[in-house]
């Protein structure tokens, strides 16, 4: 676990969220991108996924049973910006998000792999908007994997700016589980810069 107030000067702690997030955002992405050059690809996702298992006491049975005999749904997203890849678990009845033009994250499924993908404007592939659907509370419950660069020890997670997930948890959280898997504890602090807005992680795994 690091201390924000050793990465962050004095100057910077006293900023306005959004700035301290602005600057924290630019340090920890050229970090990751330095790590991810020296690491071992079993320490790039694999371990973190199934650490998070382990923990959630969920079973690799569970996680391969087809959607018609699961008890939940499983969410997870294709990686950028060097982060860890849990995608590369995904199976057929995975869902992975898509942002809609109103900034609402819909889902579609995984498929039989990355066929009819395409990059939005973030760089991030998703279906078409056809093949995508809202997830709502008449579905499963969710174990949701997502996105971000680093996470306090109490839950608040630093993301990308966009706001997408937090306005989804918040929506739905007493429907999904939400898990946060990060490289090492290098990207765990003692706090988080965060907001009225910011949602808390249900689980954090590095």
């Amino acid at each position: 676990m690091r201390k924000l107030n050793q990465v962050l000067s004095d100057y910077e702690m006293n900023l306005p969220v959004p700035e301290k997030k602005k600057i924290l955002r630019k340090i920890l992405i050229d970090e990751r991108q330095k790590l991810s050059e020296i690491t071992k690809s079993q320490d790039w996702g694999s371990r973190q996924f199934f650490r998070a298992l382990e923990l959630l006491k969920v079973t690799n049975e569970e996680i391969n049973k087809k959607n018609i005999n699961r008890k939940f749904v499983i969410a997870c997203f294709f990686p950028i910006k060097n982060e860890l890849d849990i995608s590369y678990f995904a199976d057929e009845d995975w869902l992975f998000p898509k942002i809609s033009a109103n900034g609402i994250i819909k889902w579609f499924e995984y498929g039989d792999g990355k066929k009819d993908l395409i990059r939005n404007n973030y760089g991030i592939l998703e279906k078409p908007e056809e093949l995508c659907f809202e997830y709502s509370s008449d579905m499963p419950p969710m174990l949701c994997f997502v996105p971000g660069l680093a996470a306090s020890l109490d839950g608040y997670r630093l993301g990308y700016g966009g706001g997408f997930y937090d306005r989804f948890i918040n929506k739905m959280n007493k429907r999904i589980t939400t898990v946060f898997c990060l490289p090492s504890d290098k990207f765990v602090f003692d706090e988080i810069p965060f907001d009225e807005n910011d949602q808390k992680i249900d689980l954090v795994v590095w």
